[in-house]
């Protein structure tokens, strides 16, 4: 091989290592594949009793804390983001719960959480804040955890907020998340990233949440806390080992309204970089003469 060659060949293979992103080290996925809520992994993690919540096909519930085939009336669009299975999220007319709780069999200083979420075909957000996503280390609802709610945006819509500390902490950082009528029934990526504080008093924690719509090519920052107080004052083993998506909704739907998740994973480093962006920077090329 001659020089030039030799060189031609140098040349791409650093511009495909730049090119290929980091891979995030993904330490659970599950896509619901299985028809139930056995999934798992070395560290004991586990899905909590269905609460208003099951795994459908496009066709039937099959699971709800057990091996069920429910066919629905009507015509509902269960259809999934990947697969044949999604986890559906049913919050009934006038009713203010559903909630699907996991425990992490661990504790994870640094978390990333990611997800696919469709919005209801019939959302509307009410005048009140409803739960969308809440993670801990021991004790829920005091120092160390972490809750983000929907807040109506005064148009139908929702932004989202996030409580440092949950009820100890003041709901922060207003932003913009769903509007209406267009996102109805739209899939969007969510991606959210906790890491603890180095101390009690540090006040050094991280808190992001990234979204991403499934015809976008990059992520919007929802919100990204730097200072955030991610310390738990009730234990030693900091770290958020616990959680649940969704939650009570203060202001109930006034129509049945359902929401579908699917692709769950947890990860100890961003999947962000998995993903294509164009906010990503282009890898150099080297030109040679």
């Amino acid at each position: 091989m001659n020089k030039c060659s030799l060189l031609t060949v140098t040349a791409l293979t650093l511009t495909l290592a730049l090119a290929t992103p980091a891979q995030a080290e993904e330490i659970f996925a599950d896509s619901f594949e299985s028809g139930d809520m056995s999934a798992t992994n070395s560290d004991g993690f586990n899905w909590g009793r269905n609460n208003r919540t099951s795994v459908v096909t496009s066709e039937a519930a099959v699971y709800n804390n057990k091996e069920i085939y429910n066919v629905p009336p009507g015509n509902p669009d269960w259809t999934p983001k990947t697969g044949e299975h999604s986890l559906r999220f049913r919050y009934a007319s006038g009713e203010f719960m559903t909630e699907q709780r996991f425990d992490l069999g661990a504790h994870y200083k640094d978390l990333w959480l990611s997800y696919w979420i469709r919005v209801p075909t019939n959302f509307v957000q009410g005048s009140l804040n409803s739960k969308f996503l809440s993670v801990w280390p021991s004790t829920y609802d005091r120092e160390g955890t972490v809750t983000w709610n929907t807040r109506p945006n005064g148009t139908g819509g929702a932004n989202l907020v996030v409580s440092d500390g949950g009820v100890t902490g003041k709901e922060d950082l207003p932003t913009l998340f769903i509007e209406v009528p267009s996102d109805r029934g739209r899939w969007m990526h969510v991606v959210a990233h906790i890491k603890s504080a180095s101390g009690p008093e540090a006040h050094d924690g991280l808190i992001q949440l990234y979204r991403r719509w499934e015809n976008e090519s990059s992520y919007t920052t929802i919100h990204d806390k730097t200072t955030a107080d991610t310390w738990d004052n009730t234990t030693s083993n900091q770290g958020i080992s616990q959680g649940y998506i969704f939650g009570w909704a203060n202001d109930a739907y006034d129509d049945d309204t359902e929401w579908l998740l699917d692709d769950f994973s947890l990860h100890t480093s961003s999947p962000i970089n998995g993903e294509a962006s164009s906010n990503r920077p282009k890898p150099p090329v080297l030109t040679l003469e």
